[in-house]
């Protein structure tokens, strides 16, 4: 009876052990992988507002990603403490970038009529003509304007105006002169919400995405993005070409002649 005892435990205990063996060697289940997005309908523009100096960090950038962006300048700083040079501006215009107009003095466009309208908007223009940049695109200090400030970017030879919020824009935009962008990306704006921009734009059938940025710095302003937040959603743009996205600038969107430069 001993015996016995002995051998149904000696049994028992190789059926835990084999039970324990098949738990140990039983594959946990495979997660499958997360499928890349192809984009189809999706354009995204780079747009960087007043000609902050340390904007031009993103030069190496831009180019290790093969992107080109606009950059709206406010041309009465051009060359002072806190702006970008001529020469540097000269520079992100050689890689193929986008020079754009911010007006003289960046000015609230709706506080302003008549002459001082026009001198802002048209001698912006002229300053950028004269360093021989293709000035085409410009950007409403702000995001404000109303029809005087619109109808005097028309005459001061623009052929495309930037306004801010109610992006992603339609392709074309419905109206030229005042085509919408995203949010301000700003200090609190992390990579996953500016992927997200450009993904839920394909999800919802495509568009333009036109991002708005200003200073480039970590935490030195409210209207800034960290270097580091800016690289990876560069290198991530870049990556994105192969999937079918397009990175173009404002210019390269709308298109149209260079026109003459009008005196204010």
């Amino acid at each position: 009876m001993k015996a016995l005892r002995y051998l149904l435990i000696s049994l028992a205990a190789l059926l835990l052990a084999a039970c324990g063996s098949a738990e140990v060697s039983t594959p946990a289940p495979q997660a499958k992988p997360k499928e890349a997005i192809t984009f189809k309908n999706t354009v995204v523009s780079l747009t960087f507002d007043d000609g902050d100096a340390d904007n031009y960090q993103t030069r190496s950038i831009l180019k290790e990603n093969n992107l080109r962006a606009t950059f709206y300048v406010v041309s009465g700083f051009t060359g002072t403490s806190g702006y970008m040079s001529a020469d540097e501006l000269r520079g992100l215009h050689a890689d193929g970038n986008e020079i754009g107009g911010h007006t003289l003095s960046h000015l609230n466009l709706t506080t302003i009529r008549g002459g001082e309208l026009k001198r802002e908007v048209c001698q912006d223009r002229l300053n950028l003509l004269a360093y021989e940049f293709d000035v085409v695109s410009f950007a409403y200090p702000y995001g404000h304007y109303d029809e005087e400030a619109r109808q005097a970017v028309i005459e001061c030879g623009y052929n495309n105006a930037r306004v801010v919020t109610g992006g992603p824009a339609l392709l074309p935009p419905a109206d030229a002169y005042t085509f919408q962008a995203m949010p301000y990306i700003v200090q609190d704006t992390r990579f996953p919400k500016m992927t997200r921009y450009v993904t839920e734009a394909e999800s919802g059938g495509g568009g333009w995405v036109v991002f708005v940025f200003h200073h480039v710095c970590d935490g030195c302003n409210q209207y800034a993005v960290s270097l580091d937040t800016f690289s990876k959603f560069a290198q991530w743009l870049g990556e994105q070409q192969k999937n079918g996205i397009v990175v173009k600038t404002v210019g390269e969107v709308i298109g149209g002649q260079v026109q003459p430069g009008v005196a204010p």
